[in-house]
C-alpha cells in the first residue's frame, strides 16, 4: 500500500509524459535513492512501475555518457566472495551447519546491537552456484577477506555474498563514507590481524581499481542505503562503487533473507549468462519471484530489494 501511494505522488504526475514510452532513464536524488522503482505503481493502475516500463537507474544523466563509451573487453578473472569465517580462531569450516541451522530464517545483516556477526549458510551455496556460472576466483571461509579483495585490479564481476551495515545519521562520523562497509573474514576478531580488521569500508572501496569491472553485487542487508544529501544524492557503497569505476553495481535498499537471496542471485546470474542485459535479467528474476512455488517469496519485500545502478546492458562472459 505504501509503495503504491509513493506512485501516485512521484509517477502519477509524469503520465502525460511517460505515456508513450516503454523506458524510464530514472537519476533519483535524495531519499529517493531509497525507492525500490520497480515495486511502485505506475501511471497504469494495473501494472507496477516495473511492469509498465524497462527501468534503468543511474547517479547521474552524466552517466550516459560514460557508459556509452568504448571499452576494450575484460579478459580478467570474476571474483566472488562468500560465507566469511568472522571468528578467524575458531577455524569455522564454512559447509559445516546443522539442518535446524539452515532451515531458519535469516537476515544477511547485524541482529540488533551484537557485537559479534552470525555465519550465513546459505551464502555459500550461493557463492558455489554463482561462482560455477561465471568461472571466477571463488574466496570463501578465512580466505574471504578485505585485503584479497583489494589486491584484485579491475575483475570482470565482482560478487561478494556476506553481511553489510549502514550505521545510519544518528552516528556522528566526519566522513560519511566510513559509515557503509561489508563485512568479511575476521570481522568478530578486529585486533587479530593489524593489517586487516575485517571490514571494506566505501572509503577504501573509492581508492581501487574497478575502472574494468563490468558489475559489483553485494548480496547482502542494506548495501544499497547511505547518507543522504540533497543535491548530493546518497554517500554509501553505491557512490564508492561507481567512483572506484565500477560500470554498474546491484545492491540492497533493506535487510534481506538469506535463503531467498542465494535462490535470487542463482536466478539472476542464469540469465546473465544466456546473453540477458543486467536490467532484463533483474526485471525477469523480479517477475519469476511474483509467482515463486513458495508462496512468501512474492512479497515485494523478497523480490524488490536489489535495484541495478548503471550500465544495463548484457555483460559478455
Amino acid at each position: 500500500d505504501l509503495f503504491k501511494e509513493v506512485g501516485n505522488h512521484v509517477i502519477k504526475p509524469l503520465k502525460e509524459i511517460i505515456n508513450k514510452s516503454d523506458t524510464l532513464f530514472i537519476s533519483p536524488d535524495a531519499v529517493l535513492n531509497l525507492l525500490p522503482f520497480a515495486a511502485l505503481s505506475s501511471h497504469n493502475s494495473e501494472k507496477l512501475l516495473g511492469e509498465a516500463f524497462d527501468i534503468r537507474i543511474l547517479t547521474t544523466g552524466r552517466e550516459l555518457l560514460d557508459i556509452n563509451k568504448k571499452i576494450d573487453k575484460n579478459f580478467k578473472k570474476s571474483l566472488v566472495i562468500a560465507n566469511p569465517t568472522f571468528d578467524l580462531s575458531r577455524k569455522v569450516n564454512e559447509f559445516q551447519y546443522s539442518n535446524e541451522s539452515k532451515n531458519k530464517s535469516q537476515q544477511r545483516s547485524r541482529y540488533l546491537k551484537e557485537k559479534q556477526w552470525p555465519q550465513l549458510p546459505y551464502t555459500a551455496i550461493e557463492g558455489e552456484a554463482i561462482n560455477k556460472l561465471i568461472k571466477g576466483q571463488l574466496l570463501t571461509a578465512d580466505n574471504a577477506t578485505s585485503i584479497a579483495i583489494q589486491k584484485e585490479s579491475s575483475p570482470k564481476v565482482i560478487h561478494i555474498a556476506t553481511h553489510a551495515e549502514f550505521l545510519g545519521i544518528e552516528e556522528e562520523i566526519e566522513n560519511p563514507l566510513l559509515k557503509s562497509y561489508i563485512v568479511l573474514a575476521g570481522a568478530n576478531e578486529p585486533e587479530i590481524n593489524e593489517d586487516d580488521d575485517g571490514y571494506l569500508t566505501a572509503l577504501e572501496i573509492t581508492k581501487l581499481d574497478w575502472s574494468g569491472t563490468e558489475l559489483v553485487v553485494i548480496s547482502a542487508c542494506e548495501s544499497g542505503k547511505g547518507e543522504i544529501q540533497n543535491g548530493e544524492g546518497i554517500y554509501g557503497l553505491k557512490r564508492a562503487i561507481a567512483v572506484a569505476g565500477s560500470r554498474s553495481s546491484l545492491l540492497s535498499l533493506w535487510k534481506v533473507d538469506d535463503k531467498a537471496t542465494a535462490d535470487f542471485m542463482e536466478k539472476f546470474y542464469q540469465k546473465l549468462k544466456v546473453g540477458m542485459g543486467r536490467s532484463e535479467a533483474l526485471a525477469e528474476t523480479q517477475k519469476e519471484f511474483k509467482n515463486h512455488s513458495i508462496t512468501r517469496f512474492r512479497h515485494p519485500y523478497y523480490w524488490a530489494a536489489f535495484q541495478l545502478s548503471g550500465d544495463w546492458r548484457p555483460i559478455d562472459f
